[in-house]
């Protein structure tokens, strides 16, 4: 990951962004002399919120209001600058929707473009709607979130460190960087580190790769925040052997919080977990620019461990991005999903031809072309001769639609932010939509056991701990390909899936009676690649 300066700005309302405490030991003890990383805060919000539910007076949801742009300055200036939301603001009555539900989701979706384009806002202080191509991302800076294969290391690497200060973080860095990929990162050190295991290649529930139209992988990649990690290090979860000593330990996330309880407590931003897709650009869509767009050291999978495995250097696009974020008021997490808007067509436009391409995997030309949403055909695992090539005669390539298009609202929210990012790279993104937990007396209860620290989330809740996800259905064409329909729910339901989660925590030999022991990951995956 790059390491740069982070930039820190205001709301346009005088709400200022305050930089978030110190979240570790190490943070907090970090010597006077050390040059201190900057930290990724959040903003808390003004009391009246000025984004209830959002600036925009038009109803969202039907065709785009006439007279609704261009955007006042002073409105997009607000938004630019408004920072990361430390937790979600929400009123069903708030709003000009016909809906209460309507009005909610818009408001998350609101949410959901806040947060994206707080975490993409350029590390050098360039204002976000100015951001360009290869402009480093405040997510990508090592100081604010760190990639999940550098924590769940083998136990001749444990246990995973996050120092404060750059050169610790730096050192940190150099320390975890492979073997195979030693003699490139020399020559190359600003370059990004990208590991791959099967997971980076091959979707959810082992149901295969994604091959974009010039025949290359779709890459995956998972981070942590600073909050979630120490929560990991300080509980002993970065490994087996610590998880299943965790036999008394009730997983639970801290949250975002405007006004965390205590004394004089600082706004908090939470954990919070990314997932990122991946794409191997060529020549011509490095020149076009309208991809955000690093440079980057990929290390092919393991396979046969007679072949040493390519590390490579290549030039990567963004496709999908995942932004995960447990806050106090959604204990189950708030789900936002953007793509880049060339990714896929949608099912309705592949029906009436209606195409905007071209597309990064589907074709509009293509005369033998393969089933739809098919799977590719096996064998799936990269050859390291072709390094991140699927076939060496480009037999095959993905084609792929979207299955569930854009709500209105969701298409006009879209427009709306892409009129005040057309000097800006991430005009060429999309929000695809936000799920969240929408049984508010669901989300509000709290764990009764004596055993449960705090926030204390009740995951016994019945008949559903995971407060009826709305929308229903959620997935992202580049991180959820084969998942995309509506059945089963729990693979094509964020939340729903996430719920399943476990870790490799153990019940005691001698369990008292009646007492609580659950092996749930609150709502991660993550836990599952301890070594």
């Amino acid at each position: 990951m790059r390491c740069s300066q982070i930039f820190a700005v205001g709301l346009a309302t005088a709400v200022c962004l305050i930089p978030s405490a110190p979240t570790s030991a190490a943070e907090a003890g970090a010597p006077a002399s050390a040059a201190k990383a900057p930290s990724l805060g959040c903003v808390p919000t003004a009391s009246p919120d000025p984004f209830l539910p959002d600036p925009f007076k038009f109803k969202l949801a039907g065709d785009f209001p006439s007279g609704l742009l261009p955007i006042d300055g002073k409105v997009s200036d607000s938004i630019m600058l408004s920072g990361l939301p430390c937790q979600e603001h929400v009123n069903p009555n708030a709003g000009e929707e016909d809906e209460g539900l309507e009005n909610l989701q818009r408001s998350f979706d609101f949410y959901s473009w806040r947060t994206f384009l707080a975490l993409n806002a350029p590390t050098d202080g360039t204002r976000v709607d100015h951001a360009k191509a290869r402009m480093p991302a405040r997510w990508e800076d090592m100081a604010n979130f760190k990639p999940l294969l550098d924590v769940m290391l083998p136990p001749a690497l444990q246990p995973p460190n996050w120092p404060a200060d750059k050169a610790g973080i730096e050192a940190e860095r150099e320390r975890l960087i492979p073997e195979q990929c030693q003699v490139l990162h020399k020559q190359m050190p600003e370059r990004m580190v990208v590991k791959m295991i099967e997971e980076s290649f091959n979707e959810p529930f082992k149901t295969g790769p994604l091959i974009d139209q010039h025949g290359h992988y779709a890459i995956f990649d998972i981070l942590m925040n600073r909050q979630m990690f120490d929560y990991i290090k300080a509980n002993g979860l970065y490994s087996k052997a610590g998880q299943r000593a965790a036999v008394d330990l009730f997983v639970d996330f801290p949250p975002g919080n405007d006004h965390p309880p205590g004394d004089n407590p600082s706004p908090t931003l939470g954990a919070f977990m990314l997932k990122v897709s991946w794409k191997i650009l060529v020549p011509s869509e490095i020149e076009a620019g309208n991809f955000h767009t690093v440079d980057a050291l990929v290390l092919m999978p393991p396979g046969d461990p007679k072949v040493k495995r390519p590390c490579l250097p290549e030039t990567l696009g963004l496709i999908g991005y995942h932004a995960v974020h447990k806050t106090a008021g959604r204990p189950q997490w708030i789900w936002t999903s953007f793509e880049h808007v060339k990714n896929v067509p949608d099912n309705d436009e592949v029906t009436a031809k209606t195409f905007d391409g071209p597309y990064s995997f589907f074709s509009t030309s293509c005369t033998n072309c393969p089933v739809v949403n098919a799977t590719p055909p096996r064998p799936w695992d990269p050859d390291p001769a072709l390094h991140l090539k699927f076939r060496k005669d480009d037999s095959f390539k993905s084609q792929i639609v979207r299955e569930t298009p854009l709500t209105h609202a969701t298409r006009n929210m879209n427009r709306i932010f892409h009129s005040m990012l057309q000097d800006s790279v991430w005009k060429h993104y999309m929000l695809i939509n936000t799920q969240w937990p929408s049984t508010f007396s669901c989300t509000s209860l709290h764990s009764l056991s004596f055993q449960a620290a705090d926030p204390a989330t009740d995951f016994l809740k019945q008949p559903d701990m995971t407060c009826s996800p709305a929308p229903t259905f959620m997935a992202n064409s580049t991180l959820e390909t084969y998942s995309q329909g509506e059945v089963p729910l729990a693979s094509s339901s964020c939340i729903a899936c996430h719920g399943n989660a476990v870790s490799f925590q153990r019940r005691p030999s001698n369990p008292k009676p009646g007492a609580l022991h659950l092996n749930q990951s609150d709502f991660t995956f993550m836990l599952e690649k301890a070594q």
